[in-house]
């Protein structure tokens, strides 16, 4: 549970953010979930994983929709390795497609699609990223939200606990934690937002496995999450 205060404002927003709450017969989710009132919290956030199969047919994927209400506009997900079966099928669902934008009040939520190319942004997922950073004006809170945590690959300080902390190890697989682009070519415009006052948040999903929750924050103010 994320509580985040505007700068500017006396204004509290609470995010909820679940993932990797999959279940290994596909039956549904960690059953503490199902006790939950998400009516409570300003947005849902969906991190990926969330059944073992969620897009293979219809009877898995109306059972997560029932729960988290997959086509509200405050449920955002963005899609782990585990979900990623029939996206067509998903997308029909959320009303979304992989990559999208939200806006609320002063914050931007960027929902990104790291299974795309292997942890990478790139073609048309980072044109429409480069879009919406290059004309973000009002925002006061950015949120990049993501299922891998690729902001751990290529950092001196994070790359060496990337076996210890991602569900994907280091390596070149679908669900691995691959080299990225991250740095080389997102990075410099979040910091470019960070300094021009907006507050910039990277969430992100694929922990569980070896800890529930990561944080960092870099010396350019940016703020890394995962849960």
């Amino acid at each position: 549970l994320l509580h985040f205060f505007e700068k500017r404002k006396p204004v509290i927003k609470s995010y909820l953010h679940l993932s990797h709450t999959r279940i290994n017969d596909n039956s549904g989710v960690y059953p503490p979930l199902y006790n939950l009132d998400y009516s409570q919290f300003d947005l849902l956030l969906l991190g990926g994983d969330i059944a073992n199969l969620t897009s293979l047919d219809d009877n898995i994927l109306s059972h997560i929709d029932s729960i988290f209400d997959l086509g509200a506009s405050t449920t955002l997900f963005t899609l782990g390795n585990h979900d990623y079966t029939d996206t067509d099928k998903l997308n029909a669902y959320t009303g979304r497609p992989n990559y999208y934008a939200y806006y609320q009040n002063d914050a931007t939520f960027i929902v990104l699609d790291t299974q795309d190319s292997l942890s990478n942004i790139v073609g048309l997922q980072q044109d429409f990223l480069n879009s919406v950073l290059d004309t973000i004006s009002t925002t006061r809170q950015l949120f990049i939200l993501t299922h891998k945590l690729i902001w751990m690959d290529d950092d001196g300080v994070l790359t060496p606990q990337i076996d210890d902390i991602s569900n994907g190890i280091a390596g070149d697989c679908f669900y691995c934690l691959n080299p990225n682009n991250f740095y080389s070519e997102i990075y410099p415009k979040l910091v470019e937002l960070e300094n021009q006052g907006i507050n910039v948040t990277c969430i992100a999903g694929d922990v569980g496995f070896k800890v529930n929750s990561f944080s960092y924050e870099t010396a350019d103010g940016i703020e890394f999450y995962a849960s």
